[in-house]
């Protein structure tokens, strides 16, 4: 059985590039492309290569589309974000792109209305070099099957011949109930194929529990890279995670409107950039400035591939802090969307991390802080009778949040998902009415 699963793996995997050859050898040239650049970041013709993708990007902006028609050097370019380009989406298009074949790629509108953005074929192919380039760094190679756990709507499900081509086991993250994890658990256990996991981090933390509570050996399920995306990655899924399916976990920072931002390499806290595909910047918080050295700031990219739909200078809504000490520069850090984070009773911001290791306290299944007010805070948790660590929690969080922090603590039966099946770890109640 295991000689025939891997003769199965051998063929995809033969079968994928010829294809590709067959066809040009377009995702072949893109993958050696961002392999070069990655890594030889330094040689002169690296730097070159990515110099000559932002040059030729902003020119092609610059004579093709309505929006970007005063603007050249890419410090002259404003900031966008996801309302400017929903209200005003036909001038970033680029017009020499309206008569070819483009892709739609929307977000999921977990925060808001969803974004629409066209993706040239060229663009698409890059995508996919970047997925086999980022997913072979966290030891995934094509031909494995891939367990795929996410919130699978109508827009995202495969054809069941699409799913048997590309080796994709569609797992859904929504209603994760105990018999499901169960069931997905045995056919693992009986599946002899190499595998790797690319899924929500709060769908892994899930998993992790019920097998913590059925008090589970290790699973030996040829697990070769284990990829958490959409959610910050906490101390103990990533642990557990590895535990149980004997596999390195990388946290993954990407986007539907772009794609594969940054990854962690294996055993780094540290985000690899994508420096090939994209120009990435860190801006102060509240005004269109660039941040100081290891300051917390927006992340805006540019996207280097999509021609139809010219990204430049994009708000992702995230923060991060990049360090440049490094070649390449690396993200230290990636933290939620601006109305996400938690400020202390300073107003300064808090690691979204002290809520999301919360679930490292015995008896405690789920979490989610929410700032109410610039000092009051309410913590609700999902335990079970195991807990009785409610004073030690309180301290812990008074220790990040100040010692004057007004912190309630509000038991309940479930930390409900958005409607994309993903779950917020923070809500900050207290930004977004200062907002309005």
């Amino acid at each position: 059985m295991k000689l025939l699963t891997s003769c199965l793996e051998y063929l995809r995997f033969t079968f994928f590039w010829l294809l590709d050859m067959i066809k040009g050898s377009k995702i072949k040239r893109h993958y050696k492309d961002i392999s070069y650049i990655l890594e030889n970041f330094s040689e002169s013709k690296s730097k070159d290569l990515r110099e000559k993708s932002l040059v030729d990007l902003l020119n092609h902006a610059n004579k093709s589309t309505t929006f970007y028609k005063n603007y050249k050097n890419i410090e002259d370019f404003p900031i966008i974000n996801k309302n400017l380009l929903r209200t005003r989406s036909k001038e970033f298009e680029a017009q020499n792109y309206t008569d070819k074949k483009t892709k739609i790629v929307s977000t999921s509108g977990s925060t808001g209305l969803a974004l629409k953005v066209n993706q040239d074929k060229n663009k698409i192919v890059r995508n996919t070099a970047d997925s086999i380039y980022f997913g072979k760094l966290a030891g995934f190679k094509i031909g494995y099957k891939l367990l795929y756990l996410r919130n699978w709507n109508d827009y995202y499900k495969k054809s069941p011949i699409t799913k048997f081509i590309q080796n994709i086991e569609e797992l859904e993250v929504v209603n994760l109930s105990d018999q499901y994890i169960d069931s997905i658990i045995n056919k693992i256990k009986k599946d002899k194929s190499a595998k790797g996991w690319l899924g929500y981090a709060s769908g892994y933390e899930l998993i992790c529990k019920h097998l913590d509570k059925t008090k589970s050996k290790p699973i030996n399920s040829y697990v070769k890279s284990i990829i958490a995306m959409s959610e910050s990655l906490n101390k103990y899924t990533k642990e557990s995670m590895c535990k149980y399916f004997n596999a390195h976990v990388v946290s993954r920072y990407s986007n539907n409107e772009n794609g594969i931002i940054a990854q962690q390499k294996i055993k780094s806290e540290s985000f690899t950039i994508n420096w090939a595909s994209y120009y990435v910047e860190i801006f102060k918080l509240d005004e269109d400035t660039l941040a100081e050295k290891d300051e917390t700031g927006r992340i805006v990219v540019t996207d280097l591939y999509n021609y139809a739909t010219p990204l430049i200078r994009y708000d992702t809504g995230d923060l991060g802090i990049i360090d440049y000490t490094v070649s390449p520069p690396v993200f230290k850090s990636v933290e939620g969307r601006k109305t996400d984070v938690i400020y202390n009773t300073e107003g300064e911001i808090v690691s979204s991390f002290i809520i999301i290791n919360v679930v490292e306290y015995i008896g405690v299944i789920q979490g989610q802080l929410i700032q109410e007010s610039k000092k009051s805070y309410t913590l609700k948790l999902n335990v079970t009778n195991e807990f009785n660590q409610e004073i030690d929690v309180i301290n812990e969080f008074k220790g990040y949040l100040g010692e004057d922090a007004e912190i309630k603590i509000n038991y309940v039966e479930e930390i409900p998902l958005l409607a994309s099946g993903k779950r917020k770890a923070t809500i900050n109640n207290y930004y977004k009415s200062n907002l309005s």
